[in-house]
């Protein structure tokens, strides 16, 4: 009798002439792909290939796979060579994780089959790429933010300066003789206690113009200019105030004169400053409020759901640190592995490593011929305009945008060394606490077992005494680990997925 034909896509890729002529060319990973398939009982539904390198910005046919993927109902497997052939970059492994998408990929070549029901050791791997792929993505994000406090904690502007302003170059900042005026009055009449509305309507018969395209200003964007602190010499990034470089516009006596005409109903909210080890780490399973800690009879440490949403019969259960504890105890006790097992994952990291030197490598020389570009740029108009081709106005305004486009570059640039670094102390902090989890946490402050807890575990909810969570990846897969096999058994090439 017949079985069900499991539908499934074939992605096949070359990223250079040289693979297309060293026998990975896109016909022969067709024939191996469709052979396969003819196999195993599949059937080819699309076909998805493509012919582009690592330093393209995209891969159409990729993205257009995905999206088949996620509107097809019934298609849920993809057949490719090897994992160079379908991963590229560090966002595909994030893309493409089977957990989160519940898509089967098979690996022809390698004979290897990862879906949501793969066992841990099949899991592991692919599971430690996806976390670090994030991880260095996530600090690479965080490493430019970074990038960008240190030049404001410097005084400098990033990006567009406030109405008002124009930018010399990527260091200096001066007011406009033309639009300064504009703020000043603003604040003066306000100052007043005239309403926006008023405000606006006098600058505009007064002959102040906002912009030419629109000659009088929104009182939305009035009520913004008014409460911009960076006028008074000042420069506001994050919610943090740095001394700025550039010449204050408006003295700081008019700017308070001007926000006591802006009501202010809202409080700050009380917040303790108590370290409680499972402060900020639990919400409530019944309304999804947090769950807020608070010290009774001097010593004891209660939890219980703040109630934020309205009324919850959480909010009245009262639960012991004690009794929440031994709960995160077995959590952590959990993921513990013995010295046997970290050979597993030195495979997945030293894979994971040369994944990421490619990735780093293709954004190095990106951002770095980006660079090239604007410099060339740069050059070129500036020759222009000592040939009388071009005028002043639009000479500085280019230049300023370029010059501010090559710093935000060279921000990247810095910001991509600081992530590497983060990423050899992560692959060592992951051996390092799956081989002395358990230890690590009870010798620790609660601070640091609060730390550790949310970088094991998230989803992590209160329902009466009970505590339930979900592990972060990879440690998901090293729970019960010992029921899985302790050696890399040797694939079968004709493994086949469930259909």
């Amino acid at each position: 009798m017949n079985t069900l034909k499991v539908k499934v896509v074939i992605y096949a890729r070359v990223s250079s002439d040289k693979q297309d002529r060293d026998g990975f060319s896109i016909p022969a990973q067709l024939d191996l792909l469709h052979d396969y398939a003819n196999k195993n009982n599949m059937e080819v539904v699309m076909e998805f290939h493509e012919s582009e390198t690592a330093k393209d910005s995209g891969r159409t046919e990729f993205n257009r796979m995905l999206k088949f993927l996620k509107q097809s109902k019934d298609v849920k497997t993809i057949l490719v060579e090897k994992t160079d052939r379908l991963y590229r970059n560090f966002y595909d492994y994030i893309n493409l994780d089977v957990d989160k998408t519940g898509y089967t990929v098979c690996l022809v070549k390698e004979g290897v089959i990862l879906s949501p029901n793969s066992s841990s050791h099949e899991k592991f791997v692919h599971g430690f790429k996806v976390l670090l792929a994030k991880n260095f993505i996530d600090n690479l994000k965080e490493e430019t933010q970074k990038g960008r406090l240190k030049k404001a904690q410097e005084g400098y502007f990033i990006g567009q300066v406030p109405y008002g302003y124009k930018k010399i170059n990527k260091r200096t900042t001066v007011p406009d003789l033309e639009k300064a005026p504009f703020v000043v009055r603003a604040f003066e009449l306000y100052s007043d206690g005239l309403s926006l509305e008023k405000v606006r309507d006098i600058l505009y018969d007064e002959g102040l113009i906002y912009t030419s395209a629109h000659p009088k200003i929104s009182k939305g964007q009035l009520g913004k200019l008014l409460q911009n602190i960076n006028y008074t010499g000042v420069l506001k990034f994050k919610d943090n105030i740095y001394k700025g470089k550039h010449e204050p516009i408006i003295p700081q006596a008019l700017f308070d004169k001007a926000q006591l005409s802006f009501r202010k109903d809202n409080k700050p909210l009380y917040r303790d400053n108590h370290d409680f080890a499972l402060a900020g780490l639990m919400t409530c399973a019944k309304c999804g409020c947090a769950i807020t800690a608070e010290i009774k009879k001097g010593k004891y440490i209660y939890y219980h759901c703040t109630g934020g949403k309205g009324k919850c019969e959480q909010k009245k259960i009262y639960i012991n640190e004690l009794d929440l504890m031994p709960q995160f105890d077995e959590a952590v006790k959990a993921v513990s592995l013995a010295q046997k097992h970290i050979d597993y994952i030195k495979q997945g990291l030293k894979e994971s490593l040369a994944d990421k030197k490619e990735y780093s490598e293709q954004m190095y020389a990106n951002l770095e011929a980006e660079a090239k570009r604007i410099r060339h740029r740069i050059d070129k108009i500036t020759n222009e305009y000592y040939d009388d081709l071009v005028d002043a106005k639009l000479y500085n305004e280019k230049r300023i945008q370029w010059n501010k486009d090559l710093d935000e570059i060279l921000i990247k640039l810095e910001a991509l060394h600081h992530a590497e670094q983060k990423y050899y102390e992560e692959g060592v902090r992951i051996i390092e606490i799956l081989k002395n989890a358990y230890s690590l946490y009870k010798q620790q402050s609660p601070i640091e077992q609060r730390k550790l807890l949310n970088y094991l575990l998230s989803n992590c909810t209160l329902e009466g005494k009970k505590v339930s969570y979900d592990y972060n990846l990879p440690f998901s897969y090293f729970v019960n680990f010992d029921s899985c096999r302790k050696k890399y058994a040797r694939r079968d090439s004709n493994a086949r997925p469930t259909a």
